[in-house]
């Protein structure tokens, strides 16, 4: 066994916006075992909401800061890459999120890496295509060129086994470690903040407001509701829906009950105030807020998308499980919650001792010894 320790490992992403992919690479690389790791991050662009939360001791470089066509800005990320490898001399290198991986298969094959990389696939393969033209134009060899890492971390079963029997990536290659969470941070972040502008039932979901978030369907589930009973809708992230979800609140009758409030770095303190979580996707690669609102102890209702939830609820023990895109049921379900205090507090404590499951300490051990087991084969 190798006797070189700290292991130098370099870490690549394309930034540090606010989604749950970014905030997981951001956990992992904060809480490595230092005596046995040195991290190093590269990010094509140095920005993004959770840049000011990476630990001080991380060095972090930009590996493409010049703008230019496709052809020049990869040209730029393969090259700098390569300078990282000669200055760094890593001992393991990791991406995460698909553009990332791409790249950094292509540097290997270029350079002739002599150490084992890893990448990791956050997202739902296929059902990303609907979503992101560039990945459509890249899908033809995307299958091919993730077959040259040396293991494919995914973030649930369902994404693993897409890769394998769907683009036919070798089984032993594909490992699943869940995203990590910082169980039991609620209330340590929990400062004053009282976002609520009524006493009435405070229906949370976070989420950048994308279609694949299908928020419309959330906002005729809670128009459904209200029908019976009054809630407000607390919705937090941006993106290119906002307008929309505006619109259609607006034709529902119910704009006064929802409320956007933009991208919120800090997801516990509108979590400790929360009576109910709906996460209402038509698909994921996991669900890391789901998790988290579990934890924070809010019952979590969720679409039964492709392909996290399922596995984070186990098939609805720990929460309430519905149809993709049924408003009816949701409605349903939002009520059977706020109807039923005894269910509420069951699906509450339930949750919070299945979050336990994916806390850092827990999915970190997995990372450790998958790259022990590279490093020292």
């Amino acid at each position: 066994m190798s006797t070189i320790k700290p292991y130098p490992i370099l870490f690549i992403t394309s930034n540090l916006g606010g989604g749950g992919a970014e905030r997981a690479l951001v956990n992992i690389i904060n809480n490595l075992d230092r005596t046995i790791f040195t991290p190093y991050l590269a990010l094509f662009k140095k920005q993004g909401v959770f840049l000011d939360e990476v630990a001080s001791d991380i060095q972090v470089y930009e590996i493409q800061p010049e703008e230019g066509n496709f052809l020049t800005r990869n040209w730029i990320r393969l090259h700098s890459i390569k300078q990282l490898y000669d200055q760094i001399k890593p001992k393991l290198i990791m991406s995460i999120k698909w553009q990332a991986n791409e790249v950094l298969l292509i540097a290997k094959k270029v350079w002739n890496f002599k150490v084992p990389v890893i990448i990791n696939e956050q997202g739902a393969p296929q059902a990303s295509l609907k979503d992101d033209p560039r990945r459509r134009l890249l899908w033809p060899i995307f299958g091919w060129i993730y077959t040259w890492s040396d293991r494919i971390i995914v973030i649930s079963e369902g994404i693993a086994n897409e890769l394998h029997q769907q683009m036919h990536i070798p089984s032993h290659k594909i490992v699943t470690i869940s995203n990590p969470i910082q169980v039991n941070k609620t209330k340590e972040n929990a400062i004053n903040l009282q976002f609520k502008t009524s006493g009435t039932p405070a229906i949370l979901a976070a989420g950048r407001l994308t279609p694949l978030k299908n928020y419309p369907l959330l906002l005729r589930a809670a128009a459904l509701v209200i029908q019976d009973k009054p809630i407000d809708v607390y919705i937090l992230g941006e993106g290119s829906e906002k307008s929309n979800i505006e619109e259609l609140s607006t034709q529902l009758g119910i704009r006064e009950h929802i409320h956007l409030l933009g991208f919120q770095p800090n997801l516990h303190q509108y979590l400790s105030q929360a009576d109910i979580f709906v996460l209402s996707s038509n698909h994921e690669g996991f669900g890391n807020v789901l998790v988290e609102a579990m934890d924070a102890g809010v019952p979590v209702v969720s679409t039964d998308c492709p392909y996290g939830p399922r596995e984070i609820l186990e098939d609805g023990k720990f929460g309430l499980l519905v149809p993709v895109n049924d408003a009816e049921l949701l409605a349903q379900a939002i009520r059977k919650l706020l109807d039923d205090p005894d269910l509420h507090s069951h699906y509450a404590q339930e949750g919070q001792r299945r979050a336990r499951d994916f806390s850092i300490d827990n999915i970190l051990l997995r990372y450790k010894e998958l790259f022990l087991s590279l490093l020292n084969p």
